[in-house]
This record gives structure tokens, sequence and C-alpha cells, in this order.
């Protein structure tokens, strides 16, 4: 199949109250034909080949239904948006005219309208020569890493019982010494990025046993959902949401992924600017599932990074800045790249800002397979290297799955994802990049010692006090219902 779609796609969100049918597209187009909303009889025949479709296409519609009943029975301050009322019209490219998308906005019934970019380069750029050397000192002590190997020997420190989801384009899943699954809703892999996916998970998954390198978390349960969906469509928020009926409270998903801001842009984004994308997340979060995305890479030409605080969507507000009254928290754990040699500098072409969570390792990350090149001649070699947020974002999904692992089979809880970002992102947990958070913008990068230290002393203090019947406000506060 090609690797772009033929037409463009606009993303709506109709209002509420209309309770409109999410059916096939027969039914679907018939029935907006029928009652010419939007007015869909003047698109048709204005823009002829013009379709429209529901965005939720994976699940059943009572499943999404129960997720989102779910989640608000999980948390009282959320309150799900109704997924039922997205959709996505299809305009083939050489007919499409910004009058669409003002004919959609202007409408009454329709609560936002968005041109959705269709597919990019996964969050990683372009290395030079491949070293013949393994580099893979961010699995060693802080400051050079995130300290995995002090995990290794305690039960559940290799990631055992954790299930783990990445989201991206494609994969190379022949490997011997990657354990990782496909499900019936994983998709289209794409041979075009599986080099990307196998350097992803060759990060995380790879078996430690092997001469050629070692993962973060090898026993970790991993699976794989593409971008492109089972009917052929490049759609992330259907994607996420696939992922989510997959997982349970403390699991976690990997988006490598990253976004323009218009078709036609030269600046790349994290995926959550897209209104659609950004309710999965957080329909996933509020249900106890832990989110890595990365911030994604600057620019197309691998320039500069982009800063987060000044990113603005079409209405004009900035919802990436935390400072800002527009800000909107997806509680997805965001990760932006350094230098491997510490103290860690941003690396020229990582996003960053407040919003920013976490670092690590944006260059000459050692990883299996080829990247960006042809999968032909390099199964199973460590000699590559991945980089960019692609393997900071990797890096830092392996560092959540081995702090819940370790926490489950020590304490027999899973930490909820306001919890996970809480102690990945804390200050006094790990390293801070070369000039410090409130100049760099990059967060922390997390010490594994440092966050297995805290929750051991923490849930042994918890307990003595259970014992005596004090338990201060906030301990209270961090070992909420997410501990439990």
């Amino acid at each position: 199949m090609k690797y772009s779609q033929p037409f463009f796609r606009m993303v709506v969100k109709f209002k509420d109250y209309l309770k409109l049918p999410y059916k096939g597209a027969k039914e679907i187009n018939r029935y907006f034909s029928h009652n010419d909303l939007l007015p869909f009889k003047f698109i048709l025949k204005n823009f002829i080949g013009t379709r429209i479709g529901k965005l939720f296409t994976t699940l059943k519609p009572e499943i999404i239904t129960e997720l989102t009943n779910r989640a608000g029975n999980l948390g009282k301050d959320y309150k799900a948006p109704y997924f039922l009322s997205y959709y996505v019209i299809d305009c083939p490219k050489e007919l499409y005219s910004d009058e669409i998308l003002q004919i959609l906005r202007r409408n009454d019934d329709v609560e936002l309208a968005y041109l959705e970019t269709s597919t990019v380069l996964p969050p990683s750029f372009a290395e030079g020569k491949n070293s013949s050397s393994i580099h893979q000192g961010y699995l060693k002590p802080a400051p050079a890493g995130i300290n995995a190997i002090y995990t290794w020997n305690m039960e559940g420190g290799e990631g055992g019982g954790i299930k783990f989801i990445d989201i991206e384009q494609g994969w190379n899943l022949e490997p011997e010494k990657l354990k990782v699954e496909t499900l019936p809703c994983t998709g289209i892999n794409l041979p075009v990025f599986r080099d990307h996916g196998e350097a992803v998970l060759g990060v995380i998954l790879k078996n430690h046993n092997s001469i050629e390198g070692k993962g973060i978390a090898p026993k970790a349960n991993g699976y794989v959902i593409s971008q492109w969906r089972p009917d052929r469509s490049f759609n992330t928020a259907d994607a996420i949401m696939a992922a989510i009926s997959q997982l349970d409270y403390g699991d976690i998903i990997l988006l490598e992924a990253q976004i323009f801001d218009s078709p036609d842009g030269e600046y790349l984004w994290p995926v959550e600017i897209q209104c659609a994308v950004f309710d999965v997340i957080r329909l996933a979060t509020a249900l106890g599932i832990t989110v890595i995305e990365a911030a994604g890479n600057g620019r197309k030409s691998f320039g500069d990074g982009n800063d987060l605080d000044n990113y603005t969507d079409s209405t004009g507000k900035n919802p990436l800045d935390r400072s800002s009254a527009d800000f909107k928290d997806s509680g997805a754990i965001l990760v932006a790249a350094a230098s491997d040699a510490a103290p860690h500098a941003r690396i020229m072409q990582s996003n960053f800002g407040n919003r920013v969570d976490c670092y690590a390792w944006g260059e000459r990350v050692s990883t299996a397979g080829f990247h960006h090149n042809s999968s032909e001649m390099a199964i199973n070699s460590y000699r590559k290297k991945i980089n960019g947020t692609s393997s900071a974002s990797a890096i830092i999904a392996g560092a959540a799955i081995l702090v819940q692992s370790v926490t489950m089979y020590s304490h027999h809880f899973r930490l909820g994802p306001k919890q996970m970002r809480r102690i990945l992102s804390d200050d006094l947990l790990g390293t801070p990049s070369a000039n410090g958070r409130s100049i760099d913008r990059l967060g922390i990068m997390p010490d594994l010692k440092k966050i297995i230290d805290y929750i051991n002393l923490d849930c042994l203090t918890l307990k003595n006090a259970e014992k005596t019947n004090h338990l201060s406000n906030s301990k209270k506060d961090i070992f909420s219902h997410e501990l439990s």
C-alpha cells in the first residue's frame, strides 16, 4: 500500500445532544445526506468524492462507552467527552479547500473541527556512521544513566508482570531475542518503519543474556499497535483507543510518534496537540494507564527544537504551557532528549518546555536493527543507534516498567499515572539537566535507585503509621487510591 493517504482528513466533533449514529460508512453517509447536516448535501455536490465516517473504527461503540464509564467511576475529577460524537470527513486532495473546514466551524452543531496531518517520520533523526561499540551507559548509575542495573537482581526488577504497548507505524518482529506480540487490533505493520520500531523495542526488551546488549526491562510483556489501522487509515486516536481496551490499571502505553501542526507545516509537536488524541490519552490516564509521550523533534528539516510554551492552537490558546490559563493536562509523561554525556544538555533537535516531565539520552543509544535504512541486512544488530525523543521516550518507558514491576512485587500495589509521573519527574529522585529545570526545561532523568529506595521507605513508613494509626495528610495524599 502507499504510505500516505490520497485525501485530506478533517476530524469533526459534533455537539453531544445530536446522538448521531455510529455505524458503518454507508449508514452514516446516508444519514447525513438525508438529514442535510453540515449541510452535507452542499459539500457532496461541490466536493465530489468527499465521504464521512466515524473516527473510532476498531472498538464497538458499547465498548468505548464502557471504558468511559469505568474511567468516570475511578476518578471523580474526570469528565469524559462523548467519543461517539467524533467523526472524520475525507476529501480527495486534489479537491480539498479550506472552505470545507470553514463550513464545519460555522455550523452550530459542530463543537470542533480541524485538519489532521497524515503520516510523518517517528520522533528520531538520522545519525552519522554507526559505531562498532555498544553504547549503553543509560543503563548505568546516575548521573550517567537511569541505573536500571540497580533493579535487575530484585524481584520484579526486570519488568515481569507489566504489560506495555508500543504505538507507532511499524516493527521488525522477527528477532528471536525480542519477546513481543501482536494483537487482533494491532493494525498494519509498514515495512518502511520497521527498523525504528525494532530499535525502540530493543531498548526495552532486548534479552539480558545477549552478548549484543541488554534491554532495560526484558521480562515485560510487550505488544505493538500501529497508527495504521486495519481499515488502512492513519489514525493515532483510534490506535490509542484500541490499546486502552487491552490494558489494565498500572500498565503502560509508549507513544513513539510526533505530528505537524498542519499538513504543510514545518514544525513537529507532541501528538496530543490534536484534540481527539488528547481526549483519548486523557481517557487512558483516567483509567490508570501510564502514557509515555515523545515531546517531538523540532522541525522537518531537523533544525532546532521547538519551545512548547509558545505553541498556539487554531484558537490562539497555549495548551502546552503550564503557566497559561489555557493549559490542558492529558496526564501523559512528556519526554525530551538530552546528550549521552553528563552533565546532560538538550540535544539541538529536541523540543522543550515547562510541560516536559523527563529527559533521557537522545544520541548514540545502542539498540537493535538498522534505523531509517533497510532491515534486510541487520537483524539482531546492537551496533546501530537510535536517537532523538524516540530513544529518550523508550528509556523512560523502560524506567516506568521497572518502577511499576518492583513496586508490584515488593508491595503488592500498582502506581497510577499521576503518582508515576510525580515520582519519575521529582527533582529529588533524578538527575537534573546541565542548567537545571527552570533554564533547560527538560525535566529530570529518573534515578531508579533513588526512586525504589524512596518507595520502599515510604511503604515502610505507611505500614508503621497504620499500625499506630498515625498517618499524616501528606502520606494519605501520596498513598491514595492510585497506590491501593
